[in-house]
């Protein structure tokens, strides 16, 4: 179960960046258009978050923490992804720009 306990518990937690992670997941959840639907979610969040369906009875909730539990935590600005209690929480962030 998505909790705010869960967030705390670093072990479960996998920080990636954007283009590390989402090609890996997509085949995961066989979601072809993962990056385009994280894109679209990070432009326009929404405070519950959204559930992908994949292939297979696969699913996956995308959120971002700061809105879902009204609280400031560390990344929470980000886009996660969570696949449920025997994966780990997914924080997918794009890195800042190098000068």
């Amino acid at each position: 179960m998505l909790t705010r306990n869960l967030l705390r518990n670093q072990e479960r937690i996998e920080y990636c960046k954007e283009e590390d992670i989402v090609p890996a997941l997509s085949k995961k959840l066989q979601i072809p258009e993962l990056h385009e639907i994280i894109r679209s979610f990070r432009e326009n969040p929404v405070k519950e978050g959204i559930t992908l369906h994949g292939a297979r009875r696969t699913s996956a909730k995308l959120f971002m923490p700061n809105l879902y539990f009204g609280e400031e935590i560390e990344m929470g600005d980000s886009v996660w992804l969570y696949m449920g209690d025997l994966d780990p929480v997914y924080c997918i962030f794009i890195p800042w720009e190098q000068a």
